[in-house]
């Protein structure tokens, strides 16, 4: 779903034209092929009864044609839809073309591919670690439900404009045969041992391609047999071989064992590489091994408990302030925000700010990773870190509010054009 061609694999099959797309789904306005390569072809295309654009994918015909695939797919794509997740391309209809294709119709990312941003621009590593965190929430949020994405890999991986993390092909069944004749491995330099090994595999072989995926942002390359480290490659931290090293672990069992312990084991290496002083308890390493769940006591978890509402409280108190900040013409404080408003703050806050979002979710992660729980010391000073970064983040909002209705004030006052050239103009 890229804006360019893409061929990573030449295309195993004779790609429909955009005519011959539109004369198989005539509810879409079909306007290019966007993409294609060895397991289908993407399409961007308008759908006009819902005014949205959307990505079609096919598969081959002769995938329709294996037996049991064609029902293992529909199942996948209903999974699929659940999935209602922001950094999860969202799956709209599937179905099968009279041409016999299996076809998606996709969430439409304005965007590129992860592959295009390590490859073909200048990955900062503060970007390369935000990006790795969203992937771990989609696949936290995947794996939670039951769906396994199975080939993990920057060009399934889209960013839009907004430099939001899109994981595409989520949990998408392959044909037996097909996997076993022409990539045993799927993707081998994402494949964890167990797959090659044939044995059982699980929701933590996507945490291995996941650390292969951090490594490769950050080095530039994918990790070689013996794996050399990312400082060779980037001015990082070495805590970030230690992370990729836990994921990419050849035993299942000593990974992280879930994509959210990987997630706040980045947040945490993110603060630290921000130069943000954090307790020492925060600066615990991967040991290898899973680490057992401690046990909190009643004092304890009430403490976290009373810290996370804390904090709740001061994000939606700053985003009040920011939604209904008095007007700059009457100067008159506007009534206190109703259940109802307070609401609808909540539920469109992780749609209207994804950053914002994710700075609260990570604060009940640091709290975990740091054993703040066990130390009311710890606790008071993590405490003291993220309400200072969360009021930090608010005021930068409240502050741009301010700002754009100073502008929207003065440019309804030009008796000229409303641009910001005549807006100088008009104050100097």
């Amino acid at each position: 779903m890229a804006e360019e061609i893409t061929p990573n694999d030449p295309p195993s099959f004779d790609v429909p034209s955009v005519e011959e797309m539109a004369s198989y789904l005539p509810q879409f306005r079909f306007e290019k092929l966007a993409a294609c390569g060895g397991m289908g072809a993407v399409y961007k295309a308008y759908q006009d009864s819902l005014a949205r654009w959307v990505a079609v994918k096919i598969l081959p015909p002769k995938f329709s044609a294996e037996q049991g695939f064609a029902e293992r797919f529909k199942s996948e794509a209903r999974a699929m839809a659940k999935l209602n997740h922001t950094n999860i391309v969202g799956v709209y209809d599937f179905g099968i073309t009279p041409g016999g294709h299996l076809f998606l119709v996709m969430e439409w990312i304005e965007g590129r591919s992860l592959h295009h941003l390590i490859y073909k621009t200048n990955l900062p590593p503060r970007k390369a670690m935000n990006l790795a965190m969203q992937l771990c929430e989609a696949l936290s949020f995947a794996h939670s439900h039951g769906i396994i994405h199975r080939d993990i890999k920057p060009g399934n991986i889209m960013v839009n404009d907004a430099d939001q993390v899109k994981v595409a092909d989520f949990g998408l069944a392959r044909p037996g045969q097909q996997m076993e004749e022409d990539n045993p491995m799927g993707t081998p330099d994402y494949a964890a041992p167990e797959i090659c090994g044939g044995s059982v595999t699980d929701h933590r072989v996507d945490i291995f391609a996941a650390g292969v995926v951090l490594y490769e942002m950050l080095a530039r390359r994918v990790p070689e047999n013996p794996r050399r480290p990312i400082t060779l490659f980037a001015k990082v931290a070495p805590r970030w071989d230690e992370i990729v090293a836990k994921a990419i672990n050849v035993d299942p069992d000593k990974r992280f064992q879930d994509a959210s312990e990987m997630r706040a084991f980045i947040n945490v290496a993110m603060k630290q590489e921000a130069g943000i002083a954090l307790p020492e308890a925060m600066e615990q390493k991967p040991k290898g091994q899973p680490a057992k769940k401690a046990v909190a006591s009643k004092a304890a978890e009430k403490q976290q408990m009373v810290f996370v509402l804390g904090v709740v409280g001061v994000v939606v108190v700053a985003l009040l302030a920011l939604i209904f900040w008095p007007s700059s013409k009457g100067g008159a404080s506007q009534a206190a925000a109703t259940p109802a408003e307070i609401r609808e703050v909540l539920e469109s806050l992780e749609r209207t700010d994804p950053e914002l979002a994710r700075m609260l979710s990570s604060f009940s992660e640091d709290w975990q990773a740091s054993g703040a729980e066990r130390s009311a010391d710890v606790a008071d000073k993590l405490r003291a870190a993220q309400t200072t970064t969360a009021l930090g983040k608010a005021r930068e909002r409240m502050d741009a509010a301010r700002r754009a209705e100073i502008v929207a004030a003065e440019l309804a006052r030009l008796s000229s054009a409303p641009s910001l050239k005549n807006l100088k103009q008009a104050v100097e």
